[in-house]
């Protein structure tokens, strides 16, 4: 297994580069499929071609996540794979388009659930089994790409994610079909970052995703100014709350009388 030896890691990173680009071009079928730009060559060759995104994405989250062991008790070989994952988080994210496609397909769903959501008490809203699946691994994936590594913590801050037209009003709020929000009366352009913010609306009906949605947002603003603006800017629309998982984690999220939401150590 080349990620757990030190000695492979140089051929470990060019295997999880093949992936990333084997699922890019995967995504590229299944969204030609789901915008009717081709035909299915077989039936149900895009729920194929959705599973099959997942699954090697999931492969990357579990090989990027690998970082709980301390670097001051670990092994030679332990710190030559944090070296390595650290490497490979780099790379992948200078070197495809990872970053964006998943922010791109987890807006898709919150977009879409939103919509077909509307009117309804959060403890009410449903997600199929397949995008909730999807969420969870994408938010996985943008929260292990993004540990540790400045490079990626701005590419989901500055990344634009079109709103789809379906999901609002947009007569009554123009600014949203050009893939805008508004802020305190400030027109604000969709990034990465939002979405993995907004992406917590979708936990009532997602177990695990507010907890993950928590952790990607505490691996983009830790060590980053901007990015830790960018969350303190954004207002929030309710309390997170608390969990068991949350207080593992060693994070509490806040929420202050003007709805801005703060991400924290349960230290500080």
């Amino acid at each position: 297994r080349a990620a757990h030896h030190g000695r492979d890691s140089r051929t470990a990173v060019p295997v999880l580069l093949a992936l990333a680009n084997e699922v890019e071009e995967v995504r590229l079928r299944a969204n030609a499929l789901r915008e009717g730009k081709s035909n299915e060559v077989y039936d149900g060759e895009l729920n194929c071609s959705i599973r099959i995104i997942d699954d090697i994405c999931d492969i990357l989250a579990q090989s990027l996540g690998r970082h709980a062991s301390s670097a001051a008790n670990a092994t030679d070989n332990q710190r030559n794979n944090l070296c390595f994952i650290a490497d490979s988080r780099s790379v992948l994210g200078r070197e495809t388009t990872l970053i964006s496609s998943c922010c791109k397909d987890l807006a898709r769903i919150l977009d879409t659930a939103l919509a077909r959501n509307s009117g309804r008490k959060a403890r009410e809203m449903e997600l199929s089994p397949q995008d909730q699946q999807t969420a969870i691994v994408m938010v996985r994936l943008i929260a292990n790409i993004t540990y540790q590594c400045r490079y990626n913590q701005d590419l989901l801050r500055i990344t634009p994610v079109p709103i789809a037209d379906f999901a609002y009003d947009t007569s009554a709020s123009p600014n949203n079909a050009a893939g805008t929000h508004s802020n305190a009366g400030l027109s604000i352009e969709r990034t990465g970052l939002h979405v993995v913010l907004s992406a917590t609306s979708l936990s009532p009906a997602c177990f695990t995703l507010r907890e993950w949605c928590i952790i990607a947002i505490r691996n983009a603003v830790e060590g980053n100014a901007a990015n830790a603006e960018t969350v303190r800017r954004l207002e929030g629309n309710e309390v997170m709350g608390d969990t068991p998982e949350l207080q593992r984690m060693g994070v509490k999220v806040e929420m202050d009388k003007k709805g801005n939401v703060h991400v924290k150590r349960r230290d500080s």
